[in-house]
């Protein structure tokens, strides 16, 4: 099994954000498109004329790379530690239950 502290966090890190940060690119403007899907009525009808795509669709995408990354570190190193302390204490409770419970289960066995 392989827990939190026997991971490379910087091989994880530098890894996990270059491929996080190829996905948000490649799915980017299925994201302004339907976002901009969504605000369409019909008393304004948006045009997209001016402009090329690449203006169009990635506008934006530096603030949410830019973002997207510290937030997605925080929320992997949050999980993964507070899986590893759960788990930890769990398999402590289990194999040395306090002695109120040990009791209790003494007096359900007999």
């Amino acid at each position: 099994e392989t827990t939190w502290s026997d991971i490379d966090k910087t091989r994880l890190y530098g890894i996990g954000s270059v491929m996080y940060s190829a996905l948000t690119v490649a799915l980017h403007p299925l994201t302004v498109a339907k976002i901009r899907r969504q605000v369409i009525t019909n008393n304004n009808p948006t045009t997209f004329n001016s402009g090329s795509f690449f203006q169009n669709y990635y506008r934006g995408l530096s603030v949410v790379v830019s973002l997207a990354i510290p937030a997605r570190i925080i929320y992997i190193s949050t999980l993964e530690f507070t899986r590893e302390l759960i788990d930890t204490n769990t398999r402590q409770f289990l194999f040395n239950p306090p002695p109120a419970v040990a009791v209790y289960e003494k007096q359900l066995q007999s």
